[in-house]
């Protein structure tokens, strides 16, 4: 989905404070065991799956329970055995409902900044946590006797965990559960959620 330009402007005013803050955090990383810097190299991977909502959408008058794909792309740094910085992008799919000759869709995406709380479980696998916010976008839809668009941004917290298996020192396959609050403002007072459950891939940068 194509950011608008208020968006951009949006995300213009909040990156410089975050970019700031995680060059700060990246410079002076807790080292626990310095000898272990070389296998905390940067990271990048994607990961694809679903994504739903069960929310009564008041906004419009219908109830947008749906799921849809969803993917997105990512980046990192682990710079200690228990603690990881990443930034993705999202797109979260479309949300949808048919109720006799009305649609309505929803469709949203962002870029998403977090912490992992890593606890290993051997040298091959290891769970997480994880917890930020998420600038995002959400374009509504309502097709029927007319066509209403309009749409929505803001930035709100997010939580997950996940479980990843490393192999060959330099790949990691991962399975994650996202929750993103308050997203689709339009739809019910005070935002909806939606939650995604995704299977990703991890190679890192040497």
């Amino acid at each position: 989905m194509k950011f608008r330009i208020r968006f951009r402007e949006m995300l213009s005013k909040r990156l410089g404070l975050v970019i700031a803050s995680c060059l700060l955090l990246m410079a002076s990383p807790v080292r626990a065991h310095s000898d272990h810097d070389d296998y905390y190299p940067f990271y990048g991977g994607f990961a694809l799956g679903f994504s739903g909502s069960d929310e009564d959408c008041d906004y419009y008058g219908y109830n947008c329970d749906g799921d849809d794909t969803a993917f997105k792309f990512y980046g990192g740094k682990r710079f200690h055995e228990n603690l990881a910085f990443e930034i993705s992008y999202q797109d979260l799919g479309k949300l949808d409902d048919e109720r006799g000759s009305v649609t309505t869709t929803a469709e949203s995406s962002g870029l998403n900044f977090s912490l992992h709380g890593i606890i290993p479980i051997s040298d091959f696998w290891y769970f997480y946590g994880k917890a930020g916010f998420m600038a995002w976008e959400t374009d509504y839809t309502r097709v029927g006797t007319s066509i209403t668009s309009s749409d929505d941004d803001g930035t709100d917290f997010t939580f997950g965990a996940g479980v990843a298996f490393i192999f060959n020192e330099k790949y990691e396959f991962r399975g994650e559960f996202e929750r993103l609050n308050e997203l689709d403002d339009n739809f019910t007072p005070g935002g909806s959620y939606i939650t995604v459950f995704s299977l990703g891939g991890t190679f890192y940068i040497e």
